[in-house]
């Protein structure tokens, strides 16, 4: 009886029993499902797969930009992934590039950097250079404009201290020196007449010192004016008499006013010129008056 029961419960030799697999303790584990054929692959491993392609793209790409190629939009896509399109112009150097999934952007080196900001700072100093240059330049024109200005003055102001001043203003020259005549005692006239109005001032030509002052004779009132080489001038025939002897003037200054006094034929100056070396003959002092700037 037993073995019929034993016989009657075993499984049939063709039909192998599925081995019975160990239960995990608190979960049973799902059952595996079956492989389809010809079913389209899981969305996961088609990601996988795009990510592969596209690094595969972008490491390509890289290699082509860091060698100095262009990287066309053909060339750049790869297993349908989309790489940016870049040219050598918009990169420089080997190290200036990232790759990133949104495409390749330049980038500078801390050496390029560096450079760039040398370069910046150069070129501010080379434009404040040149400011100063400049400046510099201004200031020493205007120097030299200053100077040469100077030196003008100083000409002009040489040439007026050795200029003299007419004897006195608003004349006509009514008699020269040398011309005859039996009005005067050596038959000539010995100096040049000023006719002027009566009380005009005379001043002195140049600076001088009076030596002597007063009445004398056929001259009438007169001033006599020793210049520093040691001529003299004699102003005759005033009418009024406004230094003393011994007193120093200076050119222009009033020394007395024209009149009529003395051998005088109507109110006059009359102008004469004395050598240091010989004072008791008048010379010509038109020459000596043409020498200081008067022409007459």
């Amino acid at each position: 009886m037993s073995s019929h029961r034993a016989e009657k419960h075993r499984a049939p030799d063709d039909a192998e029993q599925p081995a019975t697999k160990p239960v995990v303790s608190g979960r049973r584990r799902a059952p595996r499902a079956p492989r389809r054929v010809g079913k389209v692959a899981s969305p996961s491993l088609i990601g996988g797969l795009a990510l592969v392609v596209a690094t595969i793209g972008a490491a390509t790409a890289g290699q082509a930009v860091s060698a100095g190629h262009d990287v066309s939009r053909a060339s750049a896509q790869q297993g349908g992934a989309y790489v940016a399109t870049l040219s050598g112009a918009s990169l420089e150097g080997r190290n200036a590039t990232r790759v990133s999934r949104a495409g390749i952007r330049p980038l500078l080196t801390n050496d390029a950097a560096a450079t760039t900001a040398a370069q910046r700072r150069t070129s501010r100093l080379n434009d404040a250079a040149g400011v100063a240059e400049d400046y510099a330049q201004e200031l020493a024109d205007q120097r030299r404009e200053i100077l040469r200005e100077a030196a003008r003055a100083a000409r002009v102001n040489a040439l007026a201290d050795d200029e003299w001043v007419m004897p006195t203003s608003g004349y006509d020259i009514s008699t020269w020196f040398g011309e005859s005549g039996a009005s005067w005692s050596s038959g000539y006239h010995t100096g040049i007449d000023f006719a002027t109005a009566y009380g005009t001032p005379g001043v002195a030509v140049a600076n001088a010192t009076v030596v002597q002052t007063g009445w004398d004779g056929a001259y009438g009132n007169q001033v006599r004016l020793q210049l520093e080489n040691g001529d003299e001038v004699w102003y005759n025939h005033l009418s009024s008499i406004d230094v003393v002897s011994g007193q120093s003037v200076v050119k222009g200054q009033q020394v007395g006013r024209i009149g009529d006094t003395g051998n005088s034929y109507g109110a006059h100056l009359h102008f004469e010129y004395r050598l240091a070396s010989n004072l008791s003959d008048g010379v010509d002092p038109r020459p000596y008056l043409l020498e200081h700037g008067l022409a007459l």
